[in-house]
């Protein structure tokens, strides 16, 4: 039988909108609805109410004539935690006793609607008042709320204390021990003592080491440098970062994981890391913490000390949040000390244990608890790792043939994974998508799979479960059909992407896609293997993700490796689509090797008849000229002539924007002006806010070009409120750097230095790669403060920079910097001397560039 929950404590529902705040009093009939106070009157008289009831009335009042989901009710009425249909169901039916049938209607299968209009009557204003302002957090991506830390007072005191008295800290545990929880746990205690943010990194998706660091710039919001080695670029950055950075399962990367942490460590003065792990680094720069078992209570312990044990207190919990709380006599302490002994204090044992109380109840899940683990481990103590190996294969037990290969099958997915995309992928002849999303939010409910917090409403099998899952399919011989599966529906999703990306403003189709990293890359990955053609169909489709990232050099470096790959074979719609990936991704960066590759696109496309994909190679083989040139001139004319103007700003844009640099640098500042203006104007149509602050940085360089320099200037402070904070704009160095060549011109080199400071600021995220056309502006800044030596060494790495990449020519207004350069430098320096500080310059990498660039300010140089 199952037992009663206990009330549960008031809870702080949200409003949906500013017309319902919480200390609004709703007033429906001759009832008085006071969510404040927690009050149910009727004509002035309190009405009886369970705690639960009164939070699902408040949130369907504050909801009026809107649909709550049966997620939503239990998102917020039971925090998160999912129970069985005919808990809500009993909640709705004491409210319609109470304030009638026909108040609330069901929507079957679905949820609930309040139908009665509720009059909201004004809030305490003075309460309003003297509520304390809203605490703000330090930077970061620490979720906004974490389930309590049950059991691990102790051992929470004495990590935190490692944390903060050294630079790594290694919480090393079985699988499943609590170590995620734990480090979560710490991590939000750390916050306040880390101003520049706490970070969590989940590494359990990545499969190639080589991807640890990258992702840390990604999360970190780093934009990679030119030089395309993201551990420099991390070493550099965050020399003097106030950061703790968590890097949660690291054990399939542990070498890997070393190297970058103990770089990281060496080079930076105030950086923290906090890494869980089944094994300890082996490096002499870490502090091990040991994360044992829940304590477990010993044996003819009382109930009272039977109930402040670890273990049990863990399975209380999670029993009252299923709905089926223990019942604390001497018999029942006897059966949950039991069970926790049998699991070995293994906190996610325990948790799935727990899961099954609903339907099993206490002594039902003893027996049946025990019976499988005398079946599976021949030892009658069986260790930690065979423990939770038992509680995942009992638990696999109980599903259906059905469930189980869906549970199997999605172990391909090595992070989170969308409903219909998940769907796509494991649905045949046998299975409808339809089917497949009810089984995948079946196994939601047995806490099998958990919903993604970091990217809701996405999925996720957690990394234990996921292994068992992938061993489960190994034994099934289902493997190979499995990943075939998945590396088709990730290509047919990322067609769709593809056709999306044209269609969306950037951002929006950013938000969408982003989350698909990860199984783009596995699907890749494992195409290389089986398929190149796959692997080449989804770099072709796949590339706008990578460069909205900004992940230029994964996408250049994962582009040479495919395009050994291409053969005779190889359709020429993937090809195309393939050559013209490269192509954006080596754009600007390397024009030369872009004009190669956009030449092969336009040429494959123009065979397929693809007006699209023809404009937009021509654009971009004319776009890498970066000057006017007969070249340049008759690709755009090959543009111009499948050109369709009722395509969208994401197309249009980037032909008009190249052929706005042509006629710039051919002296023509009012057609230029008038091209840009048509870009603006499209962007705007289209609601494209990134693509506004393209066509705006592209105007305030036409404007100073045509010498109108307080209007360039004005027109890119307006810009850079417009830079999202989180370093998402590719735009964001454009916007800084024209910026600071206008003001050196206009001779404000006071707020030029503001902005270069400013750099500094956003030097964790500024991409390297666009820092070599800024390069004449720049050394110019120095050379107007004296900083003589500086900036000869900066015209030098200038010189090469242009040199490296093909570039014979500078833009208008880069040689315009330069020429002034030049006029100083002559002036002021020997020639020999000028000589060698340029030889100095050339020889620099880009990190040192970087820093020399951006050290503007203090003694001028003799």
């Amino acid at each position: 039988m199952k037992s009663t929950p206990p009330s549960p404590p008031p809870l702080q529902l949200k409003a949906e909108t500013a017309d319902a705040p919480l200390r609004h009093e709703y007033r429906f009939g001759d009832f008085l609805l006071r969510p404040a106070e927690r009050q149910l009157l009727l004509a002035g008289e309190t009405v009886a109410i369970t705690a639960r009831a009164f939070d699902v009335l408040v949130l369907l009042v504050q909801r009026s004539g809107h649909l709550v989901t049966k997620d939503q009710l239990m998102q917020q009425v039971w925090g998160g935690v999912v129970v069985e249909d005919n808990n809500i169901a009993v909640q709705v039916a004491q409210l319609r006793k109470l304030v009638g049938a026909r108040a609330i209607a069901t929507i079957s299968g679905v949820g609930y609607r309040f139908t009665l209009t509720p009059e909201a009557i004004d809030a305490d204003a003075r309460a309003q008042e003297a509520a304390p302002a809203p605490v703000e957090l330090p930077p970061g991506n620490l979720p906004a709320r974490a389930p309590a830390l049950i059991g691990r007072d102790d051992e929470m005191t004495r990590l935190t204390a490692l944390l903060s008295e050294h630079p790594l800290v290694t919480l090393v545990g079985a699988a499943g021990v609590g170590k995620t929880h734990l480090a979560m746990a710490a991590a939000r205690h750390r916050a306040a003592h880390h101003p520049d943010g706490v970070f969590w990194v989940e590494l359990a998706p990545l499969t190639d080491p080589a991807q640890v660091a990258p992702l840390l710039l990604r999360v970190l919001g780093i934009k990679p440098g030119a030089a395309d080695e993201p551990l420099e670029e991390l070493r550099r950055k965050l020399r003097a970062a106030r950061l703790l950075v968590v890097l949660d399962n690291a054990e399939h990367l542990v070498g890997e994981v070393e190297r970058v942490a103990e770089a990281l460590v060496r080079d930076t003065e105030r950086l923290s890391l906090l890494i869980t792990s089944q094994v300890p680094l082996r490096t002499p720069a870490q502090q091990i913490f040991r994360l044992g078992p829940l304590a477990l209570p010993d044996e003819g312990a009382t109930v009272e000390q039977v109930q402040r044990s670890g273990a049990v207190q863990l399975l209380a919990q999670r029993a009252a949040g299923s709905g089926s709380a223990l019942q604390w006599d001497a018999a029942s302490a006897v059966i949950a000390s039991g069970i926790c002994r049998e699991l070995d204090g293994n906190a996610l044992a325990i948790e799935l244990a727990a899961a099954r109380l609903p339907s099993l109840g206490i002594a039902g899940l003893a027996a049946r608890l025990h019976q499988r683990l005398g079946l599976l481990s021949p030892s009658s103590h069986p260790s930690r790792r065979n423990a939770l190996a038992v509680a995942f294969d009992w638990s696999h037990g109980l599903l259906s043939d059905a469930e189980q290969r869906v549970f199997r099958w999605l172990s391909v997915f090595p992070g989170s994974f969308d409903l219909d995309a998940a769907a796509s992928c494991l649905a045949d002849d046998t299975m409808t998508t339809t089917r497949v999303v009810e089984i995948i939010l079946d196994l939601v409910d047995r806490s099998l799979v958990t919903q993604d917090r970091a990217n809701a409403p996405r999925y996720r099998l957690l990394e234990t479960a996921r292994l068992f899952a992938q061993d489960k399919l190994e034994a099934s011989g289902e493997a190979r059909a499995a990943r075939q599966a998945f590396m088709r529906g990730i290509r047919r999703l990322f067609e769709q992407s593809f056709d999306e990306h044209w269609q969306l403003p950037t951002r929006s189709w950013a938000a969408r896609w982003a989350p698909e990293i990860d199984n783009l890359r596995a699907a890749i990955d494992l195409a290389l293997e089986a398929d190149a053609e796959t692997a080449i169909a989804l770099y072709g489709t796949g590339w706008p993700l990578w460069l909205t990232l900004l992940q230029h050099a994964e996408a250049r470096s994962r582009g040479e490796l495919l395009s050994h790959r291409l053969g005779p074979q190889t359709p020429s719609p993937v090809a195309a689509r393939f050559w013209e990936g490269v192509t954006r991704a080596n754009s600007t960066e390397y024009p030369q090797h872009a004009r190669t590759t956009a030449e092969r696109a336009a040429r494959l496309y123009a065979e397929l008849g693809d007006a699209r994909g023809q404009y937009m190679a021509w654009a971009e083989y004319a776009f890498n000229w970066r000057v006017d040139h007969p070249q340049a001139r008759r690709a755009m004319a090959l543009a111009k002539a499948v050109e369709d103007p009722r395509w969208p700003s994401n197309i249009l844009s980037r032909g008009r924007t190249t052929e706005a640099t042509l006629e710039l640098t051919a002296g023509r500042t009012t057609e230029a002006r008038e091209l840009l203006q048509s870009v603006l104007d499209l962007c705007r149509r289209d609601g494209d806010v990134e693509g506004e602050l393209r066509a705006g940085v592209n105007l305030a360089d036409v404007e100073r070009a045509a010498g109108e320099l307080d209007r360039s200037v004005a027109r890119s402070e307006t810009l850079l409120p417009l830079i999202p904070k989180d370093g998402s704009s590719p735009a964001e160095f454009s916007v800084l750097g024209n910026l600071i060549g206008a003001l050196v011109a206009q001779g404000n080199l006071a707020r030029a230095k503001e902005i270069v400071a400013e750099c500094a600021r956003r030097q964790r995220r500024l991409a390297s790669d666009n820092l070599w056309c800024a390069l004449d502006a720049l050394a110019l800044l120095h050379a107007l403060e004296q900083r003589w030596q500086t900036a000869g060494q900066l015209a030098g790495a200038a010189d090469r920079a242009y040199r490296d990449r093909g570039q014979e020519h500078r833009q208008p207004n880069e040689v315009a910097d330069r020429e002034r350069l030049d006029r100083l430098l002559a002036a002021q320096v020997d020639g020999n001397q000028l000589a060698r500080w340029k030889s100095e310059g050339d020889a620099l990498d880009v990190s040192q560039v970087w820093q020399l660039a951006l050290s503007i300010g203090g003694d001028a140089q003799s």
